[in-house]
């Protein structure tokens, strides 16, 4: 039987198109920026003085990734909408994550941090064949790693970092920071990986890693539900499903086309019963900190976009057909 609920289906091309249109007309000195092929995502370089305290302030310029910011149901959106930051340096790859979630909790052992609200992370520094293989590596300090970190321990703020089961000799851990605190709607977490760990490796402009970051919800128990800002479930057991990552200066608006489908995500639904013509309805992930680089150039070339700090927002749009956009709106959730 069918239902007057919206259903998922393929993106139309066109509608798409409408609403990237902004990585498609920037004007031709912007033009010149050039990733490595298959590159997906960035990070950019870290500001001098990195604190690992959970202040996400030095990520402010950080590229990054929205996560879950589609749901109609309020409760789920504020348990659920997370931002991914990316930055680089010759030290150490850093990652910023900021939550909302009502009720933060990881009641897992110091070994098992992945069964409440977490990070699983996956990262492949290898420049040679073996790079995002099929298989995770066993061998001692591979130049791969799949690892957990989370900023809890219980329900009070502690960093907690561990490596996955059967692979506890991916790294010797050295120097590892995780750092967090708490905001209004959830919690903020920074996490330092030294390149110490991957001797094999020298970070430079440029360079192309990879990587997936996943996140873990418990909502106040063991885990309910994971989410990837780059790949799936096969990220546990195969590299060859990480995004490939380049070591940028900063973002630019010459590396947007690439990166699209990771810092502004899209959702296009078509309801099964309308008393008008057809129409489809698309929704927008805007990421926060860019808003001199980042918003949504319409068929006018008008730029908008509301990007402040810590807002994850979604830009909304209906149309009856290619071309024709009848309504446009901001819905804003606050972090």
């Amino acid at each position: 039987m069918k239902t007057g609920l919206p259903f998922r289906r393929p993106r139309p091309l066109w509608f798409v198109a409408l609403l990237t249109t902004f990585v498609l007309v920037l004007p031709a000195p912007a033009q010149t920026g050039q990733l490595a092929p298959g590159v997906r995502g960035l990070a950019t370089r870290a500001p001098k003085n990195m604190k690992i305290d959970g202040d996400l302030a030095e990520f402010k310029d950080a590229f990054c990734t929205p996560v879950e910011y589609f749901s109609f149901d309020a409760k789920t959106l504020r348990n659920r909408a997370v931002q991914f930051f990316y930055l680089w340096d010759d030290e150490a790859f850093y990652a910023g994550l900021r939550t909302l979630d009502e009720a933060p909790a990881n009641f897992a052992d110091d070994n098992h941090l992945w069964e409440g609200d977490a990070v699983e992370w996956y990262f492949d520094t290898r420049q040679d064949e073996n790079f995002r293989s099929q298989a995770w590596p066993t061998n001692a300090n591979p130049g791969a790693v799949h690892c957990y970190w989370t900023g809890l321990k219980g329900t009070n703020i502690q960093g907690r970092f561990c490596l996955r089961p059967g692979y506890l000799n991916a790294i010797p851990k050295i120097m590892i920071e995780v750092g967090a605190r708490r905001t209004r709607r959830g919690m903020e977490v920074e996490f330092k990986l030294p390149w110490a760990n991957f001797p094999d490796f020298k970070p430079k402009l440029n360079e192309v890693i990879a990587l997936d970051a996943e996140l873990c919800y418990s909502d106040g128990g063991p885990r309910i539900f994971r989410t990837f800002a780059y790949g799936s479930p096969l990220s546990v057991q195969q590299p060859a499903n990480l995004g490939k990552i380049q070591l940028v200066e900063k973002l630019a608006p010459s590396l947007w086309k690439a990166c699209g489908p990771v810092i502004t995500p899209v959702r296009c639904d078509t309801a099964w019963t309308q008393n008008s013509r057809p129409q489809i309805t698309g929704y927008m992930a805007i990421p926060p900190n860019h808003a001199e680089q980042i918003g949504v150039i319409w068929r006018n070339g008008h730029v908008t976009g509301d990007l402040r700090s810590g807002v994850p927002a979604r830009r909304r749009a209906v149309a009856e057909r290619p071309g024709r956009a009848r309504h446009v709106s901001f819905v804003r959730h606050c972090l």
